[in-house]
């Protein structure tokens, strides 16, 4: 009998140990953000592209985060970006339920900008999205007798453009481009995301600005430009791999800035302020929104967030939402790609700094 019991307890030792071999891991310890709400702070105002991005995105995240978080966006205008970027880096916590998601200021890092308290190497970097190129777009009263192309600019007596800051290289893109135009212009900053930007040309507070290609196709089109209030004056490109600036394929029809200035000047564009522009697009035109997580996130927490990432923004849901959403599919960039971008900036040549130091100060000392 005791032979018998000695067995019987080790079959039971055996019986159990098997068992715990095949629980699921998921079992014994729940995904580590199972129950958590992930707060995503987006540095630009509710009615932004950058925030319909961030609640498309987040809603797929929440799907494909092990664990299935809440995310909830939480909009942090302010600072030419800086004062969501300044919040995320010094305090947020870091245990990966706060993140930061949209635009980014690599003009910032290069030339030096008040209030930039942080660098983004700094930051955890967990993922980037690539979005629509840009279009700058004008009113047609202003030109007298209306604006009929990007050329007619030149002709105004004063084009009143409004924008974040020049600081932000949106607006520092379309500045420099009207210079070299010969465009006579003044900028009034201030307007914290596109949609408070478009109110104010629809309103015409100012002339002119510039909003993403899904956001003019689906926000500009069908209110100001079919009933002939703006015209699109030229779209301003991404750069490919090779370094060849190519059009948006959104926008296959809609004249590049290059086009406009051949048709100004009777030549290519060139010159200090052409490689300022193309140096502006390289870095801060390719893949131009990103998620960090503070300096020192959780691992667990980073690991789950970059694993999700690249299958949420690659699933047929994600993309059947991005269409009925925003008329086209922002593409991702997993974190290294992300990272490498971050890092593009500090190729600039000396000379191409120099010229932005300078022209970013001069404006911003213009009252």
């Amino acid at each position: 009998m005791k032979r018998i019991h000695t067995i019987c307890i080790a079959l039971s030792a055996a019986v159990l140990a098997i068992a715990g071999a095949m629980m699921p891991t998921s079992a014994m310890a729940a995904p580590y953000y199972e129950g958590k709400t992930i707060t995503v702070v987006v540095g630009l105002g509710p009615s932004s592209g950058g925030t319909t991005l961030a609640r498309l995105i987040g809603k797929h995240m929440s799907a494909n985060i092990e664990g299935n978080p809440k995310v909830v966006i939480k909009n942090m205008p302010g600072g030419a970006l800086l004062k969501a970027h300044n919040f995320v880096h010094a305090k947020a916590p870091k245990d990966g339920t706060v993140v930061y998601y949209g635009p980014r200021q690599p003009l910032g890092e290069l030339i030096g900008m008040p209030g930039m308290d942080f660098k983004y190497s700094d930051f955890t970097v967990l993922g980037g999205v690539q979005v629509a190129d840009l279009v700058n777009y004008a009113r047609t009263d202003t030109l007298n007798g209306g604006l009929k192309s990007g050329a007619d600019l030149v002709k105004a007596p004063d084009v009143i453009l409004g924008g974040i800051s020049v600081r932000t290289i949106r607006v520092l893109l379309t500045m420099i481009q009207l210079d070299m135009l010969g465009v006579n212009f003044r900028l009034i900053p201030g307007y914290r995301g596109s949609g408070k930007l478009r109110a104010a040309i629809q309103n015409g507070e100012v002339q002119m600005g510039n909003d993403a290609a899904h956001a003019y196709l689906n926000r500009v089109v069908p209110t100001m430009v079919q009933n002939g209030t703006v015209i699109p004056v030229w779209q301003i490109p991404s750069m490919d791999a090779s370094g060849k600036l190519v059009k948006s394929p959104l926008l296959p029809n809609m004249p590049s800035f290059s086009d406009v200035y051949r048709q100004v000047k009777g030549k290519d564009p060139s010159g200090i302020e052409w490689e300022a522009v193309k140096n502006l697009v390289k870095f801060g035109q390719t893949v131009q929104h990103m998620y960090f997580g503070p300096p020192g996130m959780n691992e667990e927490a980073v690991t789950a967030f970059r694993a999700a990432f690249i299958p949420a923004m690659t699933s047929a849901a994600y993309k059947a939402d991005a269409m009925k959403t925003v008329k086209y599919v922002p593409a991702p960039a997993d974190y290294k790609r992300a990272t490498e971008v971050l890092s593009a900036n500090q190729a600039t040549p000396p000379e191409v700094v120099e010229f932005l130091k300078n022209y970013v100060t001069k404006h911003t000392k213009k009252k």
